[in-house]
């Protein structure tokens, strides 16, 4: 590995790039499948990184902003969701931890879905359960979003 195929992969992930936002992983990939070597590419996101040209704080929170409102999900989805993405285990780890309790996202996602408990709501809990579910709440969690929905 030389300096002069660190900065080629470099500028090859740079022109990737663009004014796009991009996770450490996903460059990572790319410069491999370009034909890299693994030391290359290892020490070319290195440098991207650290002069700010990746950021997988940044990356992250596009992910998140994706993953909202109706297509909220649990912390657990969501932390697997940005490893999924490319972003470092530790950007992942600092995010989620972050992020607002389950039970708090689980209602959001109610709100998102079913708008107001202003309609009586009461005998469809099954309903939101299973919503809940599919974005990787346990039932106890939905339960407890479920009555704080019902709540107002």
């Amino acid at each position: 590995m030389s300096d002069k195929e660190i900065k080629e992969a470099v500028s090859c992930a740079i022109r990737h790039i663009g004014t796009g936002v991009y996770s450490s992983g996903k460059i990572y990939i790319y410069l491999a499948n370009k034909g890299y070597d693994e030391s290359v590419c290892a020490a070319a996101v290195k440098e991207l990184v650290s002069t700010g040209y990746i950021d997988d704080s940044r990356a992250a929170r596009k992910v998140l902003f994706v993953r909202s409102g109706k297509k909220q999900e649990s912390r657990n989805y969501m932390f697997k969701r940005l490893l999924e993405a490319g972003i470092d285990s530790d950007v992942a780890d600092d995010v989620v931890a972050s992020l607002p309790s389950d039970v708090d996202t689980c209602k959001t996602l109610f709100e998102a879905n079913f708008g107001s408990s202003d309609e009586d709501y009461s005998d469809r809990e099954d309903e939101f359960i299973k919503l809940a579910q599919l974005r990787g709440y346990g039932v106890e969690t939905a339960r407890t979003a479920f009555r704080q929905f019902l709540e107002g």
